[in-house]
């Protein structure tokens, strides 16, 4: 749909700071047709063939980071609305022959992490993925039995002596904005498990899916509203004696087979405690 629109005097305007850069340019359109072109400015959600598609959302010009996050509408002469003889206060409201200015904020969104970051990922087209990640360690208690001096005789370590193992860890959060139809079963059934393969560098087994939390976007769209998924990971590994590292599965055992003290364990069925599940499938529509 082709929207009759104008860019105001004194648009745009950008602004810089150590958060990043934003933007606001104002429109004005007619009254009539301020939601769609809002819809155009924001995004619209649409299934086509019983797959759900996002229309393409434009950018700043020359700035492909820069979106829409916030519309602000109003009069553009706010003095001389038409004359509304019916008017009802739940089922119209007043117009303008003078059309809406619409005014939108853009801000940052950093759509180039897989410049970046290539083990990112792929998301579909027109919806955004953001990364942020905190690197870590804790410290793991060992019985001093297991240890020995380094010194002539290599006596043992006294048992109330608890030598710590500070293991790497990290939390990882990725939100996927612009959401039309988020994988709800995914995320259910990914719970609580971890990488089958390598994700975001992690090797498998290493990163632990906690759970998600998924906000509306957008409420003024009403069923074309998009969502922002914030994804929730807890990365562990252990380092293994023959190279590579461990996750989530492996233990710390005593008695060491050619020094390995960290083993997977299982059940009696040969179930680890920690499934693996593909966390691809959380960033495909359902």
């Amino acid at each position: 749909m082709s929207i009759t629109f104008e860019e105001l005097a004194g648009s745009p305007r950008l602004s810089a700071s150590q958060a990043g850069v934003t933007a606001v340019r104002s429109f004005r359109v007619a009254w009539n047709d301020w939601q769609a072109f809002a819809r155009q400015l924001l995004g619209i959600a649409q299934t086509i063939g019983g797959v759900p598609y996002l229309a393409g959302v434009p950018s700043f010009p020359g700035f492909e980071n820069l979106l829409v996050t916030q519309l602000a509408v109003e009069p553009f002469d706010p003095e001389s609305p038409d004359a509304q003889p019916d008017l009802l206060w739940d089922r119209a409201t007043n117009t303008y022959r003078g059309g809406a200015r619409v005014t939108a904020t853009y801000e940052a969104i950093d759509v180039r992490y897989e410049r970046l970051r290539p083990d990112l990922p792929p998301v579909p087209e027109s919806t955004y993925l953001i990364y942020r990640g905190d690197m870590g360690a804790e410290t793991v208690r060992t019985p001093g039995r297991v240890w020995r001096w380094a010194i002539d005789d290599s006596p043992p370590v006294a048992d109330d002596v608890s030598p710590g193992l500070l293991l790497p860890t990290g939390n990882v959060q990725l939100t996927w904005l612009r959401v039309p139809t988020p994988p709800w079963t995914a995320q259910r059934a990914l719970r609580g498990k971890v990488n089958a393969t390598t994700f975001l560098g992690a090797p498998p087994g290493t990163l632990l899916f906690l759970g998600a939390r998924a906000v509306r976007e957008f409420q003024l769209l009403d069923a074309d509203a998009l969502w922002r998924i914030d994804y929730h990971f807890a990365e562990q590994t252990k380092p293994l004696a023959g190279g590579g590292y461990g996750g989530w599965n492996h233990f710390y055992r005593e008695t060491a087979d050619a020094g390995e003290h960290w083993l997977e364990i299982a059940d009696a069925d040969g179930n680890p405690p920690y499934a693996g599940g593909d966390f691809q499938t959380l960033f495909e529509f359902e």
